[in-house]
């Protein structure tokens, strides 16, 4: 089997949404996303919209990793979502919309949630231009491949290309893939009881700065 990094079309949203729900089963994903017919087409909707946005330059990279064997057809079996702020005064240039989140979601948590999230990349990166993972999965059918570091190997990439600093909201799960390649944890908070997500920062090319 093998694999390859290509950019996600709007056309894969709906395979998008079948790994997302397949890989975050966390207690904090349940509340924020339970799986329902209405969060799916939620979801679809959302990771559409990204996709077509990657596609145009509007400040994303959205990729998706392609496992291909012979006589088989093409799977996607991971994604990452990665966005780019500019430094501007516009700090909340990826959300500038209201969220209309599914009635099966927990709202208000949704909205502590991902607000928290970008109170703490603010207070990490201030103004400066940087690169910021918004979401990476993998189907765990295809678990224990290195197909998660690969994706994350990518964006890194991108960002030192670009000489940017990376900014991560890592959940218990994911942050050690993030701590394996250079990535500094910042401060962890309680988002519900037994939950913590940890706010992290890779510098460019992994090297502290100053």
């Amino acid at each position: 089997m093998e694999f390859a990094i290509e950019p996600v079309l709007p056309e894969d949203a709906p395979r998008i949404t079948e790994i997302y729900f397949s890989a975050f089963t966390n207690s904090l994903s349940q509340r924020i996303m339970p799986r329902t017919k209405e969060s799916e087409a939620f979801q679809t909707a959302r990771f559409r919209k990204s996709a077509e946005e990657a596609q145009s330059g509007q400040g994303k990279d959205m990729i998706k990793i392609v496992a291909t064997e012979p006589d088989q057809e093409p799977v996607i079996a991971g994604f990452a979502l990665w966005n780019f702020y500019s430094g501007t005064s516009d700090s909340n240039e990826h959300e500038k919309e209201k969220v209309e989140w599914p009635s099966s979601s927990d709202s208000e948590l949704c909205e502590r949630f991902f607000s928290g999230v970008e109170r703490e990349r603010q207070t990490a990166i201030g103004d400066q231009p940087h690169y910021c993972l918004y979401m990476l999965a993998v189907d765990p059918a295809f678990a224990r491949r290195g197909l998660g570091a690969k994706l994350l190997k990518w964006g890194l990439h991108r960002a030192d290309e670009r000489r940017l600093i990376t900014f991560i909201s890592a959940s218990p799960a994911g942050r050690g893939l993030y701590e394996k390649h250079g990535c500094r944890a910042l401060n962890s908070y309680e988002v519900v009881p037994g939950y913590h997500e940890t706010s992290m920062v890779r510098p460019v090319a992994g090297l502290s700065r100053g």
